[in-house]
């Protein structure tokens, strides 16, 4: 199934093929400014299915358009496409909003998404990541894809090569999180026009950075919901497109219905083809799970999905928010990889002083239990220092999510500072694909959210950025990592922990890989500062190691010879080697 088989296509410079499912019409109607929004005068065609599809003269790229639904009762209803790729606004009943027909081309470099080992992920939410303390533009104020163009260098310079953008669908008014679609091919209209994201994605592309699209098809928003009322059962009035499944967030979509199966097919085709997404983030997958129709169930539905991705556009990242985490949704619903929620919780209790050492040992391996098995270092997604759910507060700070560094007294805290310093570079050697919120590299203060509230503006803050706290992080971030990029060990290598302290909450593993490459990281989650190379640290290797990572040196906020500089170790006959280790800190060695 194509993505050109939704909505407006672009044949010509003035002529459009369009189709549409409309099962309980009469008759559909393209009216627009290219024949004065006159019925009668362009017709589709029933297509069989319920589909109705057509090639239309005078409607070219930016033509505004909508379809005349003409029920048996030969009243027309004037409706806004569903798979229109561009609207005015997400207002469904504004009188002045309408569909635009799209032009899908570029002159794309070229790119080859990474491999799935390779990805560091940035997560980021274009509305509120520029335009507050960076000269830009004014105060309050959404920021677009091209604003958001010149942060890339900023991005890249840390360390990431992958972008993941909170949803960018068409969602009610300018200013929100977007997971609460009014579209699912209309991109929101704040944040610019499809060719603008085009030129956003393509200069990623040319700088190294994939762009991972997340997806909400768990559910529509209730309010300008393009699905709602479309296309009514006469005798019923239900909605063809929707369920009666209703989400903490809206109604969900007929999943059982095979046309808007392939509806989302389609959709996932318009992110990975038309605008060259690298891979889909699908949101709160449970809702899709539980969603049960006509017999069948949501799953059938995610595994759909996921092996049309995989048959049409294969290498491209499936993650799915499944929360919580279950091995099934890799091996049966077929994503590559879900979010794991559970290593932000865990992580936050050991820094809380909470049985350290079992804390971070239950978050090392890619199991989530003696019942789960992921396959892959990719299959988990993990976020120590939380995601945008973790560090975001959209009432008024009241659901008590906040950045990191604020659960541990703030980033004026030393302890808070080292702690979050601790949190990446464990989060850079786990099996796992580290992610990281937009924020958290520069220890940002309070909560997200994409704007104002009582409390203040909380947008991604550029004053912070380059403050005497931000500028450390930055450092230690792309420290953290540059020691992924050069040990691929630490990317796809196996992991066994070498060491447990229980009385001094310290904890050490490995990671390997056949090339030689053997890290040894060291976890300090204690108060006691381990000096002149006296701490002992089991190794399960023989050979000289030299430090390649500290988390308290002082170029990212510790102490001068808090670590192991200029001193290579060698593994003694107790199997130790003999280090400085300092207190709340990551250290990593390389065997020599």
């Amino acid at each position: 199934m194509s993505n050109k088989n939704y909505g407006a296509n672009v044949v010509s410079p003035n002529t459009t093929f369009l189709r549409v499912w409309a099962p309980n019409a009469r008759q559909v109607d393209v009216v627009g400014d290219f024949n004065q929004w006159q019925l009668g005068i362009n017709p589709l065609q029933d297509g069989h299915g319920g589909f109705w599809e057509g090639t239309v003269q005078g409607l070219g790229p930016r033509g505004r358009y909508k379809y005349a639904i003409i029920k048996h009762n030969g009243e027309p209803k004037f409706r806004i496409d569903p798979a229109a790729r561009d609207t005015r606004d997400s207002r469904i009943n504004n009188m002045h909003n309408h569909g635009l027909v799209v032009d899908t081309t570029h002159a794309w470099h070229d790119f080859n998404t990474p491999i799935f080992d390779d990805l560091i992920l940035y997560q980021c939410h274009v509305g509120s990541f520029c335009g507050r303390n960076d000269g830009m533009h004014r105060d309050n104020w959404v920021a677009t894809y091209q604003d958001v163009q010149s942060k890339l260098d900023y991005i890249r310079s840390l360390g990431f090569n992958a972008i993941a953008l909170l949803p960018i669908q068409e969602f009610r008014y300018d200013r929100s999180w977007g997971y609460n679609p009014s579209f699912f091919y209309a991109l929101e209209s704040a944040y610019g026009r499809p060719a603008d994201l085009r030129r956003f994605v393509d200069l990623c592309h040319q700088k190294g950075i994939a762009v991972i699209f997340d997806v909400v098809y768990n559910h529509i928003s209730n309010y300008d919901s393009s699905f709602w009322h479309f296309d009514e059962d006469s005798q019923t009035g239900k909605d063809s497109y929707l369920s009666e499944f209703e989400t903490p967030w809206g109604l969900a979509p007929a999943f059982w219905k095979q046309p808007i199966k392939d509806f989302f097919v389609a959709n996932m085709g318009m992110y990975l083809n038309e605008y060259r997404g690298d891979g889909l983030r699908f949101d709160a997958t449970r809702y899709i799970e539980y969603n049960r129709g006509w017999g069948n169930d949501g799953w059938s539905f995610m595994q759909y999905l996921t092996y049309k991705a995989k048959e049409l556009f294969p290498g491209k990242y499936l993650i799915a928010e499944h929360l919580p985490e279950h091995d099934s949704i890799v091996s049966s619903a077929g994503f590559h990889a879900t979010w794991y929620k559970r290593a932000y919780d865990r992580f936050r209790q050991a820094m809380n002083g909470n049985n350290p050492v079992d804390n971070i040992k239950s978050l090392l391996g890619i199991d989530s239990g003696p019942e789960q098995r992921y396959p892959y270092n990719y299959s988990l997604v993990k976020y120590l220092l939380g995601s945008h759910d973790e560090c975001g507060d959209d009432d008024n700070g009241k659901r008590g999510h906040r950045y990191f560094v604020e659960h541990f007294g703030g980033r004026e805290n030393w302890h808070a500072r080292a702690k979050a310093r601790l949190g990446w570079a464990l989060n850079i050697a786990l099996q796992n694909t580290p992610m990281l919120f937009m924020g958290n590299e520069c220890l940002m203060w309070g909560y997200w959210h994409d704007g104002g509230d009582d409390h203040g503006d909380h947008r991604f803050d550029w004053s912070i950025a380059g403050d005497h706290h931000g500028i450390p992080m930055r450092k230690l971030v792309s420290a953290a990592n540059a020691v992924r990029w050069e040990h691929p060990a630490l990317r796809s290598g196996p992991l066994r922990v070498t060491h447990e302290d229980y009385q001094n909450n310290v904890i050490a593993f490995k990671r390997w890989n056949h090339e030689g490459d053997v890290i040894l990281i060291v976890v300090n989650s204690g108060e006691e500062n381990f000096a002149h190379h006296e701490y002992g640290v089991k190794t399960d290797q023989a050979g000289r190691w030299q430090q390649i990572l500290c988390t308290q040196d002082r170029d990212y906020g510790g102490w001068e010879g808090a670590g192991n500089a200029y001193y290579q170790p060698w593994t003694q006959g107790d199997g130790n080697i003999y280090v400085n280790l300092p207190k709340w800190s990551v250290v990593m060695f390389k065997l020599l």
